[in-house]
């Protein structure tokens, strides 16, 4: 089944995954389930949803897809995905890097059938809020070497109110938490020109690695900021990283 789902990725030009034991783990434990639970549906009454049961593998990833099959063969089950708009989508996505399957006999049809289980995804690795910051300093520097740019300057002062604010911000990073955190910045810092402004953003992400360099952090020949990084929880209470990013212009 992986080596099929590579030659049809590969025949409409999109990169080969890579086979993940830990996504294989799930969708075999999911196919498993539905095997013995008679049901067939990517929310199990045990396991939950696809997110819940990669996050109890404790398997981070910032894209999770999955698909369902029940066929007599491989290529009779793979050929029902292709034909499935929805199915076919998750296969040759372009936002995911690996894949696992897991496949189990007795259908639900008929017990002479298997059913299978593909589990998407692109894995990402945990960090510590001191890492994540490291990797999204990187990320910003990086971006603005690409635009001939200097790299950014840690401000001393910006980097302590960073440090001190990103803790109050909630964990979805909403607006209404970024509130006044960049008056309240200005207000904090000492010897500024005149007319000196703080920029604030702030991205909630699952890991440092997905994170994108604001455009006000691409425009300036000269940018000094203050950064900082704490521990978060997405909706489902799955671990996450708040970035707050402090601009001054």
């Amino acid at each position: 089944m992986f080596a099929r789902v590579n030659r049809d990725r590969a025949e409409r030009g999109h990169p080969a995954l890579t086979y993940d034991p830990r996504l294989a783990d799930v969708a075999r434990y999911h196919a498993h389930d539905m095997a013995t639970n008679r049901f067939f549906a990517h929310d199990s009454p045990t396991s939950g949803s696809l997110d819940d049961r990669l996050a109890r593998a404790r398997v981070l990833v910032a894209v999770g897809r999955e698909n369902l099959a029940e066929a007599d063969t491989v290529n009779n089950a793979e050929d029902g995905l292709l034909k499935s708009p929805g199915h076919f989508a998750n296969l040759m996505a372009t936002d995911i890097t690996h894949i696992g399957v897991g496949i189990v006999p007795g259908g639900l049809l008929s017990p002479a059938n298997q059913l299978f289980v593909q589990v998407f995804a692109r894995p990402v690795e945990a960090q510590s809020p001191s890492e994540a910051r490291k990797t999204v300093l990187e990320a910003i520097t990086k971006a603005r070497a690409a635009r001939g740019l200097a790299k950014p300057v840690i401000d001393s002062q910006l980097n302590d109110i960073a440090e001190s604010e990103v803790l109050g911000l909630d964990d979805e990073v909403s607006q209404a938490s970024l509130g006044d955190i960049g008056k309240r910045a200005l207000a904090k810092s000492k010897g500024g020109p005149p007319g000196r402004a703080i920029l604030c953003t702030g991205q909630r992400i699952v890991a440092a690695s997905e994170y994108t360099p604001p455009n006000a952090a691409m425009s300036m020949p000269v940018l000094r900021i203050g950064l900082a990084a704490a521990a978060a929880k997405d909706e489902r209470g799955h671990p996450a990283v708040k970035i707050l990013l402090l601009i001054a212009s």
